[in-house]
């Protein structure tokens, strides 16, 4: 049996490669509704990485996490200013920022 991080290393990094695969692809192969919801896929996709990465890195204060999931967040905004279809949003990163936040938040009071 793989111990508890491990699992969640695994969990966050299929979380991290669907994450990018969606910020990343054409437009068209994206269900409508996940454009519809925009800001609202960014703030939860973020929160839950920044939870399972809690998880991935028990050890890991809360603040660093947050940063390295926003930098995380702006990079990847940062890499659709190459794809075609995308541009980079400061307000997605801002989503992105909150999600991790909140979640972070939440997480800490309730441990």
């Amino acid at each position: 049996m793989l111990p508890k991080e491990v699992l969640f290393q695994i969990l966050w990094l299929i979380i991290f490669c669907m994450m990018l695969w969606g910020m990343l692809t054409h437009h068209e192969i994206i269900p409508k509704w996940v454009h519809q919801n925009d800001k609202t896929m960014h703030f939860v996709t973020f929160g839950l990485l920044a939870v399972v990465g809690h998880g991935a890195l028990p050890g890991l204060p809360f603040f660093t996490l947050w940063l390295l999931i926003c930098l995380l967040g702006v990079i990847a905004e940062g890499a659709q200013h190459f794809t075609a279809g995308h541009r980079f949003c400061w307000l997605d990163a801002l989503a992105n920022a909150m999600g991790a936040g909140g979640s972070l938040l939440l997480l800490q009071w309730s441990i």
